[in-house]
């Protein structure tokens, strides 16, 4: 009798033991899977792909989508990009396309943006992650290239007016600027906000 009761509290410890271990593995798998799904979400995005995406597919040939490559030399992809030796592709963003958006090096921590120099066109899409505490620096100066193209031309081309004076400028829940001053700029807008939330 003394074995039967032996053997049956060793049992019993046996299975308390074999269910305290799933019990730990499951809690490590779940703990595991958390931490995964945090390091997916902190990825960092591809900016420029989101712009082309959310573009036409006319936008996409003839607009160049720009952004600083780890090298801290700008690179674009679309439009005419291609017809560029990096260098002066760099040069050209650099001395012409930044300076219309007004962002300077210490306002953001990554970008892309596509803008027109063209003085009959308006056309501006940017995604702005701002450098910390720089999200107001950023918004204003996406503020002032839109207001810079409702003013040039507001006396000029009636239509492109109306695409100025419809952009928007706003931080998205995932935290970056968006300026979009393009035709049917509320859907280019909506793609890129779903995207950046993806």
């Amino acid at each position: 009798f003394h074995t039967k009761i032996f053997t049956h509290e060793r049992i019993s410890l046996m299975k308390r033991i074999i269910a305290s271990l799933l019990a730990g593995l499951c809690l490590l798998a779940l703990v595991g899977c958390s931490a995964g799904s945090k390091a997916d979400s902190s990825a960092p995005k591809d900016y420029s792909q989101i712009i082309h995406d959310a573009r036409t597919d006319e936008d996409n040939e003839y607009d160049m989508i720009f952004t600083k490559g780890e090298d801290g030399k700008f690179t674009a992809i679309d439009g005419y990009s291609a017809e560029y030796e990096a260098d002066q592709l760099s040069d050209e963003v650099a001395n012409m396309m930044m300076p219309l958006l007004g962002l300077e090096d210490d306002m953001y921590d990554d970008f892309a943006a596509s803008v027109s120099g063209m003085m009959v066109s308006v056309y501006g899409v940017a995604i702005v992650k701002p450098a910390e505490g720089k999200t107001q620096d950023v918004v204003d100066a996406m503020d002032a290239y839109v207001q810079s193209q409702q003013k040039s031309m507001e006396h000029y081309l009636e239509d492109q007016y109306q695409i100025a004076s419809a952009a928007r400028v706003a931080t998205v829940p995932t935290g970056e600027v968006v300026m979009v001053c393009c035709e049917d700029s509320d859907t280019v807008f909506e793609n890129i906000k779903k995207a950046l939330a993806a």
